[in-house]
Order: structure tokens, then sequence, then C-alpha cells
């Protein structure tokens, strides 16, 4: 009867010991997963300017994005584009300066990353106006409204743990123009891009 009593009570205390340790292992792997799910989010605030052709004339754009590192390889986010210099169209007889505003979302995949060297794809999407000034005009007026789209290639450099600074290019797609001697063609262009970008 005792050796009954005392093998049960080693085996009551073996079982005890037992789900103490696996229930100290979950809250530790808890603990990691929560610490790692808090590194991957990140806020980012990014801005951008560079060059492309609009009715076969050069201009200068400048981007600001704000989003989210979701996980090392993805961010998402919105964004807001507007020409910093005025376009001469090149297309029509009369003197007519263009220019436009967009705003939308984004998406970078992060395909790459070796130490403090990236590379990304960011895929952006959205609408905006387009505006213009002819000789009678006193200011710009809004022409006509359009849907917008680019895919690029960025190469990425982090200089700090919070500044990063990013090149490539791509090509910027429109829909939807057709108003005042302006159509989707005269938009559509490659691009280079200069980026900052603050992830914290």
């Amino acid at each position: 009867m005792v050796k009954k009593f005392a093998i049960a009570t080693i085996l009551m205390l073996f079982a005890a010991t037992s789900s103490f340790a696996e229930l100290a292992g979950m809250g530790e792997n808890t603990a990691t997963k929560s610490e790692e799910s808090s590194d991957g989010i990140k806020a980012l605030f990014g801005i951008s300017g560079g060059n492309s052709m609009i009715t076969d004339d050069g201009t200068i754009f400048m981007n600001l994005r704000i989003g989210i590192d979701f996980l090392p390889l993805i961010s998402a986010g919105a964004w807001v584009s507007s020409i910093m210099s005025d376009v001469k169209n090149h297309n029509v007889k009369q003197q007519q300066m263009v220019n436009y505003k967009a705003f939308g979302g984004f998406v970078e995949l992060f395909p790459l990353r070796i130490d403090k060297f990236s590379l990304s794809v960011p895929i952006e999407i959205g609408g905006g106006a387009v505006s213009a000034l002819e000789p009678d005009d006193e200011a710009y007026e809004s022409e006509d409204y359009f849907f917008i789209a680019d895919m690029a290639v960025h190469f990425n450099y982090r200089i700090t743990k919070m500044l990063e600074v990013s090149i490539g290019g791509g090509y910027r797609m429109f829909a939807g123009i057709e108003a005042n001697n302006l159509e989707n063609l005269d938009f559509c262009t490659p691009f280079g891009e200069l980026r900052f970008t603050v992830r914290e």
C-alpha cells in the first residue's frame, strides 16, 4: 500500500513538473512572437522627387508617402504626387500649359535584402485631375480626371537605423484623359526617382 502511494505521488509530481515546464515554454514562445511581431511593424514616411516626360516636355515631380512596414518583405500605405514645374503641351498649335495632381495607395515588395542593401518593387495605383492654362485663362482650370498606375524598381540603402535612401525608375500609366486636346499617351511616361524614407 505504501509503495503504491509512493509511486502515485512520484507520478503526480512528474506530471505537475512537466505541465509547468510546458506552460513556461508556451509563455516564452508567446512573448517571443509578440516581440517579433512588434519589431516587424514599423511606420514609414517618405519624400521623393524625379523626372518624367509629359506632352513631350520634361518635368519634375514630387511624391509624399506614409505607410507601414507589415513584414520585412512588404510595405503598404498612401501617397500623393504633384508636378513641381509647368509643362508646355507641344502637341497642340495654341499655347497650353498643363499639370496634374494625384493620390492613391501603394504596395512595396522587397524580394532581396542583404545587410543594409535591399531591392524593392513599389506598385502604386490611384487617381487625380489634370489642369490646363491657355492664353485666355487667368489661372489653371481642371480639365479632366484620370486613373494612374505605375511600377518601378528601387535600389535602397539604409544610411542609419531610421533613414533609407533609394534610387530607381519605372513606368507610369494614365487612363481616362480625353479632354481639351489631351490624351492618355501624352502623360504615360518612364520616370526616374530619388527617394528618402524614414522608418521607425
